[in-house]
């Protein structure tokens, strides 16, 4: 989903490569999550992946914490998910 050029606009990796970003979460919502999962609903979708050990990297400022679910941006990590950098020959 990560790779997929579909999805560009709403979830990419980091620059480390390390972590991923989820943004525009309601549309993230609705045009992505249904055609990987049987659901477009990212609560849903956040604890799948806190279900296989991925957390959620807390970058947004305490004043835009407020703010809807659908406007954030979320980036979540795991130690073993990483985005493998090609092969320098």
């Amino acid at each position: 989903m990560i790779n997929d050029p579909k999805s560009q606009l709403f979830v990419a990796w980091t620059e480390l490569r390390t972590s991923f970003v989820v943004s525009n979460v309601g549309e993230f919502s609705r045009s992505i999550l249904g055609s990987h999962f049987k659901h477009n609903n990212f609560s849903s979708f956040v604890r799948q992946l806190n279900m296989y050990g991925f957390h959620k990297i807390n970058r947004t400022p305490h004043a835009q914490r407020r703010t809807s679910i659908t406007s954030q941006t979320w980036e979540f990590s795991h130690p073993e998910f990483l985005r493998v950098y090609p092969a320098v020959l």
